[in-house]
């Protein structure tokens, strides 16, 4: 054997062939997604994903006396990252036949499966907004007749809820309609934060189950400028309203379940909390005819806040 022969010079520029499609897939399936979700790099244990709250309103100065105010907060919840991984490893004698294209597929396969984790957990979130068992930082649901309006403040990581402050229903059970829509956008517009301001916010994203994607390209189309509910057919106010499909899979919305959020507010309130963005490594094995590949993600995602989004899960 020729001492001078590298017997592993065939891995050489595998790897940029796989990271190179492998980021490239990741994106293009995260994309569908990205109008509604926010992203957070971290470096911890965890994150104190933070709701509303404020000051209030002004009071009237009387020219000598400052009016000495507390802030009226909301509730933290704590996304804690979790590690996954998928390992593929290459033979000498497939790349050697095909490098590029075998490379290719490799990452192309492994950004899918990357994206797709991360993607699932965005929808097994948005479809578990109605599970009494995933809950908030509140102690509620995501999607609940009696979220509280304020807490009191927190005993380490435990919020307190402020009784006096009332509660609030982001949970309808209407079935999706031009009318529905509005009359959700209607009670949006009366959600106050915890310090008692108006919660300024504008419903204009509706997310529906695979089940109503034809029923949101009636109502929300460009096209659909009169109201096909109406028996005049009168115009149309939620026309050219933007809708995006959560469903994939026996994950996310399913039936007749919708709901319609504020996307700039859920970009900010609804959130990836990643350690570590889905990568892909290459690692030495003993075996020089093998080349391994893992993606690797540390992530979490969660919710801040109920008050940017209503959800409708009809019977």
């Amino acid at each position: 054997m020729n001492p001078t022969v590298n017997p592993t010079a065939w891995k050489t520029d595998n790897y940029k062939f796989v990271e190179k499609a492998f980021q490239y897939t990741y994106a293009n399936r995260m994309n569908k997604l990205s109008p509604i979700l926010g992203e957070r790099n971290i470096k911890s244990i965890d994150l104190q994903l933070t709701g509303s709250g404020g000051y209030g309103e002004m009071q009237v100065y009387d020219g000598n006396n400052l009016n000495m105010v507390e802030k009226k907060r909301g509730f933290n919840t704590i996304l804690t990252p979790q590690e996954l991984s998928s390992s593929v490893a290459l033979g000498r004698k497939q790349v050697l036949i095909d490098k590029s294209g075998e490379c290719r597929r490799t990452g192309t396969v492994l950004g899918n499966a990357a994206a797709m984790t991360v993607y699932l957990h965005v929808l097994r979130t948005l479809g578990g907004a109605f599970n009494e068992d995933k809950l908030g930082g509140d102690g509620k649901p995501w999607a609940a007749a009696d979220h509280p309006v304020a807490s009191k403040g927190s005993e380490g990581r435990t919020f307190i809820v402020d009784e006096e402050s009332g509660t609030f229903s982001n949970l309808l059970s209407s079935a999706l309609t031009v009318s529905a829509i509005t009359d959700a956008q209607s009670k949006a517009n009366r959600f106050v934060t915890p310090d008692g301001l108006p919660f300024l916010c504008e419903m204009d994203t509706l997310l529906v189950s695979p089940e109503l994607e034809g029923t949101a390209k009636k109502i929300c189309g460009e096209d659909a400028r009169l109201d096909p509910e109406s028996a005049n057919h009168g115009a149309n106010p939620v026309h050219g309203m933007k809708y995006i499909v959560i469903g994939g899979g026996n994950d996310g919305f399913t039936g007749k379940q919708w709901a319609i959020c504020d996307r700039r507010l859920m970009k900010e309130l609804f959130v990836i909390a990643y350690n570590s963005r889905p990568e892909v490594i290459e690692s030495e094995l003993d075996n020089p005819l093998k080349q391994l590949f893992t993606a690797y993600a540390d992530f979490a995602v969660g919710w801040g806040d109920a008050r940017q989004i209503i959800f409708s899960n009809p019977a």
